[in-house]
């Protein structure tokens, strides 16, 4: 994905594409059958005007220019008159289209295959632990041991820096590894208020798992998709120690602390929503959250029970500014789709990207 978005493309259709123009429809409100497949317009100047929408992976190799779009559930009146005079209304669907996307103009094109998301997780093997132990046990000497779990999180911006939560507990004399453990993950789940992490116990290791983003899990909705990102580091004190030893934060030896960080698929459901709802300003619809007025904008596409393969193609379109200066306007489009129905879009927009571009044509 790129930073800057201009036309933002989501269908829970199964990738359907039309080679004609889309079925009209009975009235304003009814959407028409063909709502939610692609459509491609061929833009050449000579292109003839039966085959306006027929473009095939068999064909877009040879054309220069397109532009691509989604046929909407709304439609536009069109009022036509007849020889007679008479007046008749056709319904027809709004397609939403990209931008012209010249092929020698183009600079990259992705595809994405579904993943499921992940979440960090953190493991503390207490198995090789030596400190304060005889016999696997806490020796009665350091009854009372401070054993502290830091957890630092580095997803939240509002805060100042990183913020840190740590948890205490005092270890016992006859205290064992598997009983550290547990007291380490029953003392972070009984904070359930504000818990960002789960714990589990899997004999003498401490599982740590994010926790997903709480939010309205709406489409409509001012939450942006995020993921809780944090480190852990342990250490112990003995406050019974002679002077500032007693102060001492000692990392525990043998102890073992090991991350897989969590992977966020770049077109999971909840960030296809944030695309679709950033792209609308490209539209010039300001106001589309909750808590501003007036709300003018379409309907929403994105379904969060949806899984999308998705397509990028950033392209560079050229221009002629002022005392004949050449500008590039640097566009994307983004395609989201149910996961496993896009591969015809992507064949078509393979073919047109690998196709006969207007700077390669050789003049006899």
């Amino acid at each position: 994905m790129v930073n800057y978005v201009n036309t933002v493309l989501v269908s829970n259709g199964n990738g359907d594409i039309l080679t004609s123009a889309p079925a009209n429809t009975g009235s304003m409100h009814q959407p028409s059958t063909d709502a939610g497949k692609f459509i491609i317009m061929n833009c050449d100047a000579n292109v003839e005007s039966g085959k306006l929408y027929n473009v095939t992976s068999s064909n877009a190799g040879t054309i220069q220019t397109i532009k691509v779009g989604i046929v909407t559930k709304k439609n536009t009146a069109v009022r036509l008159r007849d020889n007679s005079g008479n007046i008749t209304t056709e319904y027809r669907p709004v397609i939403k289209w990209s931008n012209e996307i010249k092929a020698a103009d183009i600079k990259s094109f992705s595809v994405l295959a579904y993943e499921p998301d992940t979440e960090d997780k953190v493991t503390i093997d207490l198995s090789g632990l030596t400190d304060f132990l005889i016999d696997d046990a806490v020796d009665a000497d350091f009854d009372g041991v401070r054993f502290i779990v830091r957890l630092t999180y580095k997803d939240m911006p509002h805060r100042y820096r990183k913020w840190t939560e740590s948890y205490e507990i005092m270890l016992k004399t006859g205290d064992t590894k598997e009983s550290i453990a547990n007291k380490i993950a029953n003392m972070i789940n009984k904070e359930w208020k504000r818990a960002r992490v789960q714990a589990t116990v899997n004999g003498k290791k401490v599982i740590l798992e994010a926790l997903p983003y709480d939010d309205d899990d709406s489409v409509d909705s001012l939450n942006w998709a995020n993921k809780v990102r944090f480190n852990v580091n342990i250490y112990w004190t003995n406050p019974a120690a002679d002077g500032w030893a007693s102060k001492n934060k000692n990392f525990p030896a043998g102890v073992k602390i090991e991350k897989e960080p969590g992977k966020q698929y770049p077109a999971s459901a909840k960030l296809v929503r944030d695309r679709e709802s950033w792209a609308m300003g490209y539209q010039g619809i300001l106001n589309r959250g909750e808590g501003t007025w007036p709300i003018i904008k379409p309907d929403m596409e994105t379904s969060l029970d949806n899984h999308y393969d998705a397509i990028t193609l950033e392209f560079e379109n050229m221009y002629r500014a002022a005392d004949d200066i050449q500008r590039k306007t640097k566009q994307n489009l983004e395609v989201y789709c149910t996961a496993g129905k896009l591969a015809n879009l992507q064949a078509i927009l393979a073919a047109f990207v690998s196709g006969t571009q207007q700077d390669e044509n050789v003049i006899a």
